[in-house]
């Protein structure tokens, strides 16, 4: 039964879009377009709760169920099917894609309302959701790379979403290059592990790497590095990361779907998949562990003097996922995959809040013309409180379980878990910070100069209703792993870490990292309150001016971008464009007129024989049979 269900699942988020995407050139009715949009989201999330309640009855060992439509290809001993696995860690990414995706399609419908394409927005969200649980659902690597592929097109589309506004047009071109880039990597990692172990399945890699590849040797680093470049580049970490803040050019429920929940987050998953082979990969391993944690440290110090409020939210993505990469190099795949779960909660909560605050103020989303929104937004300054805590790791939030998680664990987890998890702790202080300094500048800090044109309005229920069921699992959603208490997850997932590292960290170890965190926090906070809310922000006005170069680098995001574009951007247009000149005419150009012209020479000399006349045609004729009788003459 359950089998029939994934398919379920995964075919009704595409059956909307098809629908809504070929349903003729009139804007259908918005109710109509609602049901075939929202709908269709409900319904894949009420299978999936079905197969989770399912396999939640059975026995651990019974809790992975592989369905095959039909057999794709057939190479030689390389078989790829059309299947679908159902297993613990895949039916956790497909909750929390049709549920917080539900939440948030349900949100668009009225933020959204106004919209001239409303129909056509609808149709592209549902495309994304299919395209993210094929991803997750997939039981081999080729269909894996298609599902990260329509992910990718998805996200183009929505990025993109705003085609009259250029910098939107070249945001989505961006995202899309650079995760191209990550596509290259897992396509190549895939072709590696087709020559050396003659299957892409999952259960054929897994099972077969330990004994053909080994450990520790060149090419189970090779594949471990390459399936990082393709993570790296969906999840925006260094230094593939620089798409992700640029593509909040898209709607604000967009920002929240792929930035928050779901597609940001497919490289913690790949990860996590495949740890059987990171753990044949020690150095690939420690090389993702590092980078997860330079992430989360850069991020955060850019999220600290961002004026935008989404891509305060966006630079904060690119530290949390940091968290979880840093997580999963270590051999916390359990760790990752609980602050996932967390992450998807509060971050969809504040990018929809944030939305809540824009679509109340008509579009604006700059902090600094933003404040004293307490009075006029009361909902919405609750749940932000609610998740700012929960990112900030203050008890008993859901953030401050998963953070404290990981950071306890990697104390635990060798010398260079050690440093990484000094480094994480810094990243609380700054994170405390950056997301109070929004907090209490937007709802807390003085109104604009000359007050607000219009009254800012509070939002209707369809957006009122998804805040406040992400606000209460903002706060209770940690409860499912609490240290000395209970280990839901780490039991429910055991089955897909077929690794299990069992990484532990002491009691002694983990009083100690909650208490830290709790350090950290209220840190982060007590500063963000000195300087933007004791005296009522005049503090901040008489800081303004201190350290204006390191403001400076900041605002200019670590100079990633210039580096990048002045290191390869630049010569590869410089090596296009002298191509263009200097190869195209002569040589393809060339080679492509020469072909013309010989093939139209020919023609002229054929087209000379035949001219109708029939004495010409016999004569033809006469020759042919004479060759043709001759070369049989000969041939004997």
């Amino acid at each position: 039964m359950i089998g029939s269900l994934a398919w379920v699942v995964l075919l009704l988020p595409l059956a909307g879009a098809l629908v809504l995407g070929f349903s003729g050139s009139a804007e259908p009715p918005k109710a109509l377009t609602r049901v075939a949009g929202v709908g269709t989201i409900a319904l894949s999330f009420a299978a999936t709760l079905v197969i989770f309640f399912t396999l939640l009855g059975r026995d651990a060992d019974d809790r992975a169920l592989t369905t095959t439509a039909w057999r794709w290809a057939e190479l030689g001993p390389l078989r790829i099917d059309l299947a679908l696995l159902l297993d613990p860690l895949s039916v956790l990414m497909m909750l929390v894609i049709t549920g917080v995706g539900m939440l948030i399609v349900a949100y668009s419908t009225e933020y959204m309302n106004h919209d001239r394409d409303y129909r056509r927005f609808f149709a592209e969200m549902d495309f994304f959701i299919f395209a993210m649980l094929l991803l997750v659902m997939a039981a081999n690597f080729v269909f894996l790379i298609i599902g990260w592929a329509l992910v990718g097109l998805a996200s183009y589309l929505l990025i993109g979403y705003y085609y009259d506004r250029p910098s939107a047009v070249a945001a989505a071109k961006k995202a899309f290059v650079i995760n191209v880039l990550g596509d290259v990597g897992l396509v190549l990692a895939a072709f590696v592990m087709a020559v050396k172990l003659d299957t892409l399945d999952y259960a054929g890699v897994f099972g077969l790497a330990p004994e053909k590849l080994g450990h520790g040797g060149l090419i189970p680093e090779l594949i471990a590095v390459l399936l990082f470049v393709g993570a790296a580049a969906k999840s925006a970490q260094v230094p593939l990361h620089t798409w992700l803040p640029d593509a909040m050019e898209g709607p604000t429920p967009v920002s929240a779907l792929i930035h928050a929940a779901t597609m940001v987050t497919a490289g913690v998953y790949l990860v996590v998949r495949c740890n059987v082979l990171y753990q044949l990969a020690p150095h690939a391993s420690e090389m993702v562990a590092i980078v997860g944690a330079v992430t989360l440290f850069i991020a955060a110090t850019i999220a600290t003097v961002q004026e935008d409020i989404k891509r305060v939210l966006a630079w904060s993505t690119v530290s949390q996922i940091g968290y979880m990469i840093m997580a999963a190099g270590l051999g916390l795949y359990t760790g990752a995959m609980f602050h996932f779960l967390t992450h998807a909660f509060f971050k969809a909560l504040l990018f929809l809040v944030a939305g809540v605050v824009i679509h109340a103020l008509v579009g604006e989303q700059g902090i600094d013309r933003m404040g004293g929104l307490k009075k006029y937004l009361p909902v919405a300054w609750a749940t932000t409180l609610v998740g700012c805590l929960a990112i900030s790791g203050v008890p008993p939030f859901a953030g401050f379980f998963s953070k404290d998680e990981i950071l306890a664990r990697a104390w635990d987890a060798g010398d260079l878990g050690k440093v990484l998890s000094i480094v994480g702790l810094v990243g609380a202080v700054l994170t405390a910070f950056y997301m109070f300094r929004m907090f209490f500048r937007v709802f807390h800090g003085p109104e604009p100069e000359g007050g607000y044109a219009h009254a800012p309005h509070p939002s209707g229920p369809a957006m009122t209703l998804p805040v406040i069921v992400l606000a209460v699992l903002s706060t209770v959603g940690g409860l499912i792993q609490v240290p000395t208490v209970n280990h839901w997850l780490d039991s429910w997932l055991d089955v897909s870490l077929m690794a299990d590292p069992a990484l532990e960290a002491s009691h002694a170890t983990e009083w100690r990292t909650m208490t830290m965190s709790v350090i950290a926090a209220a840190a982060g906070i007590g500063l963000a309150w000195f300087i933007f809310a004791a005296d009522g922000g005049r503090r901040r006005v008489q800081m303004a001016g201190a350290m204006p170069a390191l403001r400076r680098f900041l605002l200019d995001q670590w100079r990633f971008d210039p580096v990048i574009d002045d290191a390869v951007v630049a010569p590869g247009r410089d090596l296009g464009d002298a191509a263009y000149r200097g190869f195209e005419p002569y040589g393809s150009g060339g080679l492509v007129r020469g072909g013309v012209g010989v093939a139209t020479a020919a023609a002229r000399l054929v087209r000379a024989t035949q001219n109708g006349l029939v004495r010409m045609s016999a004569f033809g004729l006469v020759v042919g049979l004479i060759v043709v009788a001759a070369a049989m003459i000969l041939g004997r």
